[in-house]
């Protein structure tokens, strides 16, 4: 058997969870490739051996690592038994182990969650957590757009793919204090403080005020710019969320409409230019 068909069945057998471990190892682990019996014998006796079970010891510690440290202030704020379980349950369905951090810690934030109490600090750390980890990595291609693009009168609006806003149930800098001095967490409050999470705000983050809090709640589906004016949110909150990537342009605004938009905005900015004294 060629040395990558090797590697390609080992590889499977050391990523299969234990219980899998026996079932992994079968004529049809990787389609396509050729194994005949007396390979997947010399195989078998390979991966049960005690080199390979020390080596899946290893990847698995290394995997549940890797995962608690994705969402360490989540988990501290859980029971030990808890935790441990949330990051075992992960790993054995195969976690840990995605070369793109970003995105599995939000796929492992996304389980823990539902497993919290709605509300509680424990989802808001988490949602918090989730939210720097999509912020972050959306700011690594994120560029301001063109403001004008909100002038086309089809112009649609939803919320941005790398924002979050997070509601706290607590002032968040007294509820963080507690947290690092591993003191009681105070209790929830009725009001909750929203924090906002954009790739193109300076931190990554910021309280958010009323309208930007309203306006949020409105993007979870396409809704139409002059809807959101119409409905009486002032121009720049709608501005400001569109500018710092909190919204963006729906897909129902088509390529064309937005080369026409910004024309559109082009024009605009011409004319006032020329009616602005210098």
């Amino acid at each position: 058997m060629p040395l990558l068909e090797q590697q390609i069945v080992l590889g499977r057998c050391l990523q299969a969870p234990g219980a899998e471990i026996s079932t992994a190892l079968t004529a049809d682990t990787a389609p396509g490739l050729t194994i005949g019996q007396e390979e997947l014998a010399q195989l078998h006796d390979l991966v049960h051996s005690s080199g390979f079970r020390f080596t899946r010891h290893v990847q698995h510690s290394w995997c549940m690592g890797r995962t608690a440290g994705a969402a360490q202030l989540t988990l501290s704020l859980l029971p030990v038994e808890r935790r441990r379980q949330l990051v075992e349950d992960w790993v054995e369905a195969g976690g840990g182990r995605a070369l793109d951090l970003a995105s599995e810690a939000e796929e492992f934030l996304e389980f823990v969650a539902d497993g919290l109490t709605d509300p509680s600090h424990a989802l808001s750390v988490c949602r918090m957590e989730q939210a720097a980890y999509r912020a972050s990595e959306a700011a690594l291609r994120f560029r301001p757009p063109e403001l004008s693009l909100l002038d086309h009168p089809k112009a649609m609006l939803r919320a941005g793919k790398g924002a979050a806003m997070v509601r706290f149930f607590a002032e968040p800098r007294r509820l963080f204090d507690a947290i690092a001095a591993n003191e009681p967490l105070p209790p929830l409050s009725d009001r909750p403080f929203p924090v906002l999470f954009a790739p193109g705000l300076p931190k990554l983050y910021r309280a958010a005020g009323e309208d930007e809090d309203a306006i949020w709640e409105k993007l979870a589906g396409p809704i139409a710019v002059r809807v959101l004016s119409r409905d009486g949110h002032a121009r720049h909150a709608i501005a400001e969320l569109f500018s710092i990537g909190a919204a963006d342009l729906a897909a129902e605004m088509t390529t064309s409409a937005h080369r026409c938009a910004v024309r559109h905005g082009r024009g605009i900015w011409v004319r006032h230019l020329r009616k602005s004294p210098p």
